[in-house]
């Protein structure tokens, strides 16, 4: 069965909702490409105030769910201790010191590490049972490895085959401490005063993200309602095509990630989509018309609604864009390859704002079922 690329891209509009509010501020300073368009030679919308909703219905958090929430809070607040007693075992995170010896009793630089080395038992580059005779050993006590090194043994052909004895000392290994539920983790991580009242805080929170996400699929709803039944009366050819050139390009770069060279593109096409090109770039055109459809809504409803953009809620959505990677601005550039501002321009924030905001006004006032 043939994949259709317009299922396979997110063109339809995200729903960041910010909660912004604000009035009689500055509009942000976010490029519109159809503030030169009357919007109603091109699209006609529904009369979507004849819609109804409905209101989150929201059920009791149950004991267990609060139970098991508290928990992963736990183990994201985890830290590791790095312990000088007990065993090791396969998967631990060990510091060694090693000496090894040749049968004529000689080393090789190598061959030893007196300044502590840190694997992971099971997961390090070593020589066959290595990592395997640490398996159960005890923390300080040292170990005496009798193995032989491959033949061939690629980093050094001298050793190749070799008998070699290894004293291995475990210095130490890292654990995972999970912090209790505890009034000293409920006051640093939470404005609880109690284990209690943390308890509740947690139920809290599971039903009004609960409620967030029910209103956010009814508001998703009214505007998949919206796009369903808007007439397209033509579209700003410039604006499908420049959307398709960005959808081409992207695949492009995609192919070559995934190590397909330029001139076999066509056996990408081929190998991921069952496409060839003609079918690619009738995909394409639907994709950006599509997208272009739903951006042309957004600037319909808000001319309809005269609804705004401020500066504010825009420089807040960026805000929040980075508290929920839980970066800052510098590592967000460092990590994603541009700044959160050429990001939320990639990636039409704006619209997703402004799309917000008119969802809210739309959705407040509509009948509820």
């Amino acid at each position: 069965m043939k994949k259709s690329i317009s299922a396979l891209l997110v063109l339809t509009m995200c729903f960041c909702l910010f909660g912004l509010t604000g009035c009689g501020e500055k509009a942000a300073d976010v490029e519109n490409p159809y503030a030169d368009l009357d919007m109603t030679e091109y699209v006609t919308l529904p009369d979507y105030d004849k819609y109804t909703t409905s209101e989150p219905q929201v059920e009791e958090v149950s004991e267990e769910e609060v139970e098991t929430e508290i928990s992963a809070r736990l183990e994201e607040a985890a830290t590791t201790e790095s312990v000088k007693e007990g065993t090791v075992e396969k998967g631990d995170k060990v510091k060694i010191t090693y000496h090894g010896t040749l049968s004529d009793g000689s080393t090789k630089d190598g061959l030893n590490n007196e300044q502590g080395y840190e694997m992971t038992l099971g997961s390090a580059n070593m020589i066959d049972g290595f990592q395997e005779g640490l398996y159960g050993a005890k923390i300080g006590e040292t170990v005496t490895l009798n193995l032989q090194f491959p033949d061939p043994y690629s980093p050094d052909e001298e050793l190749s085959g070799q008998p070699v004895t290894f004293k291995v000392k475990v210095i130490s290994k890292e654990v995972e401490v999970v912090p209790e539920l505890d009034e000293e983790f409920v006051k640093a991580n939470s404005d609880a005063k109690t284990v209690e009242e943390y308890r509740q805080s947690v139920k809290d929170d599971l039903e009004k993200e609960e409620y967030d996400s029910q209103l956010t699929d009814l508001k998703q709803e009214i505007f998949n309602q919206i796009s369903e039944e808007t007439e397209v009366l033509k579209y700003p050819e410039e604006r499908v095509n420049a959307k398709a050139e960005e959808l081409d390009s992207y695949y492009r770069n995609y192919a070559q990630q995934y190590g397909y060279a330029e001139d076999e593109w066509e056996k990408f096409l081929d190998d991921c989509f069952k496409m060839d090109q003609e079918e690619f770039d009738e995909q394409v055109k639907l994709a950006a018309q599509n997208e272009v459809k739903n951006e042309m809504i957004v600037y319909a409803i808000a001319a309809k609604e005269k609804i705004t953009l401020t500066q504010k809620e825009y420089q807040q959505a960026l805000d929040d864009l980075l508290d929920s990677t839980g970066l800052d601005a510098e590592n967000f550039e460092s990590y994603v390859g541009m700044t959160v501002e050429e990001y939320a321009k990639q990636y039409n924030m704006g619209v997703n704002v402004l799309l917000t905001k008119e969802l809210d006004t739309i959705y407040d006032r509509l009948e509820k079922k």
